[in-house]
């Protein structure tokens, strides 16, 4: 990717007088360390530079080529690249795969003829590159791009759409002045993608942290195996939400996964933040580009002005789950020497009277110097009115105070329209976060403290390989949950109590054996939704309960399938276990809350299989619901290393085969903190 990134030398392919042509030549030129030739056979020389009426005229090696010609020359052009010895094309134009069959046989005839040559292709429909700090600008946008962004950006973008990063770059540098580091517009990822790009920019010294807008992941897995071993925080917006992935599924695993939950269940698990808009998207990125790492659930002190805005910082630091620092007594006493006798100092630390007494400068001072020092506080949030007064904000001192003590700073500012603009670009040029509404500058505060953000973490173990045991059914269609069970007892998956019964004799010993009451099951081929169809029968506590639904049943099912007998347990609450292969991350294992809600407010957790114990663990505390499993209204605690143990092995099981393609395990009852599969299935690529 390097000769993407710190080309030697660059083709541009269509740069012409005028239009995008022009914009892309200029561009690509302003950066004298780079050898640059453009090439188009209607002119001689362009922007004072000796033009080529082709790549294989110029005389000299290239390592890139950037094309922006209509997409009908490109195969030929790609052609010419190749037999020069280019290593790298970036493909800006449009009237590709986007465009229906036709590009789509275009575009792959453009990377076939590139991957016969070892060559990489970048695009198409893409806006290229821009690196601010290595002033490089391969991208047709408009020239005044180059002067627009601001510098010392950290944070790196790495953009799918082609248009849309244009106008979101020009957005960010123009409107709200946010120095961006590198952004990367990959457009249909033909060759190049954001995988490539992220291994990139997670070795590139001056990018501290990467957002990336993504319409899909056709290399989910990979992506996420990098982002659980990067160093750096990463924010993932993804486009093209749906439920489409549930319209065939089997099992209930797959209905909770659909599309979008799936995904965004992966990048909880790796410890990427997600957004629901643009400018979240950046102002995710920035926060945890530029904040120190903060423990789960940091600690906030809040210095405002104003006792109202101080009351809604605490209602917001709630509903991310970030509690208000408890001072230590020091830090009371040291405030308290500014404060108005009548005043005993608190947090939020409403500073309005101190300043009335002493001034906004000199109690700014003292306040942060007090914070600084305390141990109780990981992060501060200050609110800033700017009329004028912004002078009285030392951005760079308080910086170091509390930098030196590993604290975060963050502001939230407001007050008229030059004085905080001001008082932005100041910021800006310190590394400073400056936010103008007070929810998102909560919302990134809590995201600097998600656990995990930059966690090291064991290597993902590898899969067992274990046989599957003899004697068991074809592995193909879908297996009954005693067929299924079967095998997930041979996997060391505990499972209740059951029997095979055939007539009402087997039945009645069955139920003697296992003990009242117990639960008639009827298990039908290819069905996977027995309850729906009246095929279980609960609390049968007598021998005439038992009679009058084995008899139902046999009605029922007319001599088709068989009967199981199985104890019944009453659950203290019901989960779900399950396993699925994705067609973009592969195996993967998912633990939700089960019971007759699970499908109106699913509460799941998900993660790539195989897994070890701590990645298992982790998933409990990813529900809603985890502060039960420590024990709700005398209930006992869950034995949480069993369920771990449970997730581990299903995982293991399903990455040791590659034909299973789902596998429920539905529902697993808690009952006395033990979690007890009652049911499952399991369904076999056909």
């Amino acid at each position: 990717m390097e000769f993407f990134f710190n080309p030697s030398s660059i083709a541009v392919v269509g740069a012409s007088p005028e239009r995008t042509g022009n914009s892309l030549l200029i561009n690509t030129a302003i950066n004298k360390d780079v050898a640059v030739y453009p090439v188009n056979p209607k002119y001689q020389e362009l922007a004072g530079l000796a033009c080529y009426p082709s790549v294989s005229a110029i005389p000299h090696d290239l390592e890139l080529a950037i094309l922006l010609v209509p997409a009908r020359f490109t195969p030929q052009i790609i052609q010419e690249c190749a037999d020069k010895g280019v290593r790298g094309v970036m493909i800006q134009s449009a009237g590709f795969a986007e465009t229906g069959e036709k590009g789509r046989e275009l575009q792959a005839k453009c990377v076939e003829t590139a991957h016969k040559a070892g060559m990489r292709l970048w695009g198409p429909n893409c806006m290229g590159l821009v690196d601010v700090p290595g002033n490089k600008y391969y991208t047709f946008m408009s020239p005044s791009i180059t002067d627009t962004l601001p510098p010392d950006g950290t944070l790196s973008l790495v953009v799918q759409s082609g248009m849309l990063s244009a106008g979101f770059l020009a957005d960010l540098a123009t409107r709200r002045g946010i120095a961006i580091n590198k952004a990367c517009s990959i457009g249909n990822k033909c060759d190049v993608d954001e995988c490539d790009v992220l291994e990139y920019l997670l070795q590139d010294h001056s990018t501290k942290g990467v957002a990336l807008y993504l319409e899909s992941m056709p290399r989910g897995r990979l992506f996420m195996e990098l982002a659980e071993g990067a160093a750096k925080p990463l924010v993932v917006l993804k486009s093209g939400r749906s439920a489409s992935g549930a319209k065939a599924a089997l099992s209930h695993t797959a209905s909770l996964a659909g599309d979008a939950r799936l995904t965004q269940g992966l990048l909880q698990a790796v410890g990427v933040g997600t957004a629901r808009d643009f400018h979240q998207l950046v102002d995710l990125g920035r926060a945890l580009s530029l904040l120190p790492e903060a423990p789960a659930g940091a600690r906030v002190a809040v210095l405002t002005f104003s006792g109202g805005a101080g009351i809604l910082s605490c209602d917001l630091l709630e509903d991310n789950g970030l509690p208000l620092a408890e001072l230590a007594p020091e830090t009371v006493t040291e405030l308290a020497k500014v404060f108005p006798a009548w005043m005993p100092p608190g947090n939020p630390v409403d500073l309005w009277p101190a300043m009335e007494l002493h001034g906004p400068g000199p109690t700014l001072d003292h306040a942060v110097g007090a914070i600084a020092q305390d141990p109780n506080v990981d992060l501060v949030l200050m609110h800033t009115f700017l009329g004028g007064s912004q002078e009285q904000v030392n951005l760079a001192k308080y910086k170091q105070q509390l930098a030196a003590k590993g604290k975060g700073m963050v502001f939230w500012a407001l007050g008229l329209d030059q004085p905080v603009k001001k008082f932005e670009a100041q910021a800006q040029a310190q590394g400073v976060l400056v936010f103008n509404e007070l929810a998102r500058t909560v919302d990134c505060l809590a995201a600097a403290s998600r656990p995990s953000r930059r966690a090291t973490r064991a290597p993902r173990p590898q899969a067992s390989g274990r046989p599957l045991p003899t004697g068991l059914p074809p592995t193909q269609g879908v297996w009954d949950e005693y067929q299924a069970k079967r095998l997930l007892r041979a996997w060391d998956i505990p499972t209740v109590a059951e029997e095979l019964v055939s007539d009402l004799d087997q039945a009645r010993l069955a139920a003697e054996k296992l003990g009242w009451p117990v639960v008639l099951k009827g298990l039908l081929p290819g069905e996977v939704h027995k309850s729906e169809m009246g095929l279980v029968c609960l609390n049968l506590d007598s021998r005439a309960k038992l009679e009058q639904e084995f008899t139902r049943l046999q009605k029922l099912m007319q001599g088709r399938g068989s009967l199981v007998v199985q104890a019944q347990r009453k659950p203290d609450y019901e989960l779900i276990v399950g396993y699925l292969k994705d067609a973009q991350f592969g195996p993967c294992v998912m633990l939700g809350v089960g019971g007759v809600t699970a499908e109106l407010e699913p509460d799941v957790a998900f993660e790539m299989a195989p897994l070890d114990q701590p990645r298992a663990l982790a998933m409990l505390e990813r529900l809603r619901i985890n502060k039960r499993f420590d024990g709700f209204r005398g209930e006992k605690p869950l034995d949480r290393n069993a369920l771990a143990e449970l997730i581990c092995r299903l995982g293991d099981l399903g990455a040791s085969h590659g034909e299973i393609s789902q596998v429920d395990i539905n529902p697993v009852a808690v009952c006395d903190g033990e979690p007890m599969p009652l049911d499952a299935n399991i369904i076999w690529e056909n």
